[in-house]
């Protein structure tokens, strides 16, 4: 913004668009002022007029430390030939006074060359600075998000090994017991006062089973399937699922996609997965009514975003470093998975999911996508592979190699993504 004071005018970068009229008027109006006090000042009051020659100097050096030795140059021309023309016509009969007067146009003219080009070395040098800082600051930030990135994938490794360990220990009881349910109901009549506890068992079994579920995709995430995807058409059908239960917590949702964006290398499962643990997350924050907003647009370096925000509570400034790790939640009844989760499926894609709080209220959850998918740099693929861990009957535990054994049913293998959305 243009400043109103001098200080302000001095202080002003000479490459900001409104500095310019400013300087222009300022730089112009000197020069004319002081070559008016010439023309008007009387021929016999030397040292007032020794005084004007010295005063050209002002903005003979401004011009070159704006503008660079060429405006400088011009400046010096402009107040040498005021200078001139009044030394000639005025003092003509006083060839010493001509001759000093013509001298100070020559130093004018060196001063303004010299200024000039110190003021464009240091300020190319300025401009490399701030080149470098800039740099400096991008790979900073790179370093940290890598960094945030090997801490979260050390945690997910961990805690992922020890919950397929966990998961698949607890899934072989489940299934005798599911099957000596229904064994055990094929002889207790729907009449019979024991029938209600049989189908309470069943019911919780199939509970369980579905929590252990979750642990196992947060434990090994599958890959995407992808194939040429709209990411507007994905939005949209994502909407009109969580349409009437938007409804009921009186939440509007708001839509601005951007239709020039191109098809992307999608899981449409999977993405639309996110969508909705995002989604369900915003709606269940605001339980008395708020507004959702869904957008979709292109970012420099051939990426797609899109953005959804609330006007919810949102969350403390302290837990959102842990908002993606497994586990963690604020909510009483939630699993602390579906974020985490979420975070792992955009990055199998090429992608990375950030969160930060709005300046009013709220969260915004910014889903970042390549158009074309790049390489992906697996962290903890050159790293030996970690057992799983097997719990014995004896309270102990013992590691073994047996990832392909999690899953027990060509079922559970081909079960489709969204049944996996969890409410963390």
């Amino acid at each position: 913004m243009m400043k109103s004071s001098c200080w302000g005018i001095l202080e002003c970068r000479s490459d900001r668009d409104e500095c310019k009229p400013t300087r222009y008027v300022l730089l112009l109006g000197l020069i004319g002022l002081i070559s008016v006090a010439h023309f008007i000042t009387d021929i016999r009051y030397l040292m007032l007029h020794e005084l004007y020659v010295h005063a050209y100097y002002l903005p003979v050096i401004l011009s070159a430390f704006w503008y660079g030795a060429r405006a400088g140059l011009l400046a010096a021309f402009l107040a040498s030939a005021f200078l001139l023309f009044h030394s000639f016509s005025s003092w003509g009969h006083r060839p010493d006074l001509v001759f000093d007067q013509v001298t100070e146009t020559v130093l004018y003219h060196l001063l303004a060359l010299v200024t000039g080009v110190l003021s464009q070395s240091e300020r190319r040098r300025s401009q490399e600075l701030e080149t470098a800082s800039h740099e400096l600051s991008k790979a900073y930030q790179k370093l940290q998000e890598t960094f945030d990135q090997l801490r979260r994938a050390d945690r997910l490794a961990s805690l992922g090994q020890l919950s397929a360990g966990i998961a698949h220990e607890i899934r072989n009881p489940l299934g005798s017991i599911r099957g000596s349910v229904e064994i055990i109901e094929t002889e207790i009549t729907p009449d019979h006062p024991k029938h209600e506890f049989v189908q309470i068992i069943k019911e919780e079994t199939a509970r369980v089973n579905s929590l252990v579920s979750e642990f196992l995709k947060f434990a090994r995430p599958p890959e995407p399937l992808t194939q040429g995807t709209l990411i507007n058409d994905l939005i949209d059908s994502t909407l009109k699922i969580l349409h009437k239960q938007a409804e009921k917590s009186n939440v509007e949702i708001r839509q601005d996609l951007d239709p020039s964006i191109p098809s992307l290398d999608l899981d449409w499962n999977q993405m639309r997965q996110v969508l909705l643990n995002i989604l369900l997350n915003a709606i269940e924050a605001m339980p008395g009514g708020g507004i959702i907003e869904v957008q979709s647009f292109l970012k420099a370096g051939n990426r797609v975003v899109v953005q959804i925000s609330d006007n919810g509570p949102g969350i403390e400034d302290h837990l959102l470093d842990w908002i993606f790790d497994p586990f963690f939640t604020t909510k009483p009844h939630g699993t602390g998975l579906g974020l985490s989760i979420s975070h792992q499926l955009v990055e199998n894609h090429g992608g990375v999911l950030r969160v930060h709080k709005n300046n009013e209220r709220g969260l915004t959850f910014s889903i970042e996508l390549p158009l074309v998918k790049e390489p992906e740099l697996k962290v903890l693929s050159s790293a030996p592979q970690r057992p799983a861990l097997r719990f014995t009957t004896s309270g102990g535990c013992e590691p073994r190699f047996s990832p392909a054994s999690i899953w027990t049913t060509e079922e559970e293998k081909t079960a489709p993504a969204l049944s996996a959305v969890t409410k963390s």
